[in-house]
């Protein structure tokens, strides 16, 4: 084959083998995105996972000084010791931490910092409350205890107890002996009396309740 032949060969070819060529480079490129994409997606994900790790960890101590508070708050209630400091740095996290934890999670959280604020108003505008004020408050504070005691399994990382949505009366009493402690239920357990007829009100099992 002559050289002129070649020449009129390959200019024959040309087009197509620029074809393969840009096709070769398209399929190399997309490969490279592909790959660079996946990598961005990765650390994104791990960015989230830290993120996540970082904020559970902050929740035990939150939820620890917010326990506080609401003991601080039932011996207001019961000894007539001064109002509770309100618990500026607990909620502040709770609140930044809504925004990284599991969904669930950040559900109860919401729902935790939005009673809390329920509470805290209704206590810090109370003014040598009656007795009936006193067990609506102290139902209050035994309702909010549960809902941070809801949440401390998972800040720990530790197996999460299945409870139904709605605290039971059990629970409620729970955390209302929890929140007042056990020396003062046991000295004081029937100034309780009307506080606990209110959670089994307001806790009645859909049995108890009988049909709509």
């Amino acid at each position: 084959m002559t050289f002129e032949n070649v020449y009129k060969t390959l200019s024959e070819w040309q087009t197509l083998i620029g074809a393969v060529l840009a096709l070769v480079a398209a399929l190399w490129t997309v490969r490279e995105m592909r790959k660079q994409t996946r990598g961005d997606e990765t650390r994104h994900e791990n960015e989230l996972l830290r993120k996540k790790l970082a904020a559970r960890a902050q929740m035990p101590d939150a939820l620890g000084e917010l326990s506080e508070y609401v003991r601080a708050s039932c011996r207001y209630l019961v000894s007539s010791e001064d109002k509770p400091t309100a618990p500026v740095s607990a909620t502040s996290t709770l609140k930044a931490v809504i925004e990284h934890i599991d969904t669930k999670e950040a559900e109860k959280t919401f729902d935790l910092v939005s009673w809390y604020q329920v509470q805290h108003a209704r206590l810090m505008g109370s003014k040598k409350p009656k007795a009936t004020e006193t067990a609506d408050m102290l139902y209050d504070a035994a309702l909010l205890h549960a809902k941070i005691n809801r949440l401390f399994d998972y800040a720990r990382n530790e197996p999460e107890e299945v409870r139904p949505e709605k605290p039971s009366q059990e629970e409620m009493i729970g955390s209302l002996k929890s929140a007042v402690t056990v020396q003062v239920w046991a000295m004081k357990k029937d100034d309780f009396a009307e506080v606990i007829e209110i959670i089994k009100r307001r806790h009645a099992s859909r049995k108890e309740k009988g049909p709509a």
